[in-house]
């Protein structure tokens, strides 16, 4: 994958908001964020909450998880695999979910030890 490649991840992590929402639904793992908790997070109002999620939703950065009525989000599976490396090292600490074993398997994990 090219670095070109990753200019509108970054064009839209670029927000200051953007990149608070998609820190806090990244760190929420498989369980993923609802509107309502980010809302209550952020104190913004739900039509800024919705432009925001769009734009992460646009680069793949989050998904909506299928089958709730209610909107869950949590972090895309497409995330490039450098990307997580990033986000993991960036965003260490507790509470980080385990993305690589979805996405790879015990083949080329074992390259990345």
């Amino acid at each position: 994958m090219s670095l070109s490649s990753f200019i509108p991840i970054f064009e839209a992590l670029g927000n200051e908001t953007r990149l608070r929402v998609f820190e806090y639904i990244y760190r929420s793992g498989s369980a993923g964020a609802r509107p309502k908790e980010l809302i209550d997070k952020f104190g913004f109002d739900s039509g800024t909450l919705d432009f925001h999620l769009k734009k992460l939703i646009a680069v793949r950065l989050i998904a909506q998880k299928i089958g709730c009525r209610r909107g869950i989000y949590c972090a895309g599976e497409n995330i490039p695999l450098e990307l997580i490396f990033l986000f993991n090292s960036v965003l260490s600490g507790d509470n980080l979910p385990d993305l690589l074993p979805r996405l790879l398997s015990g083949k080329e994990m074992q390259h990345f030890h």
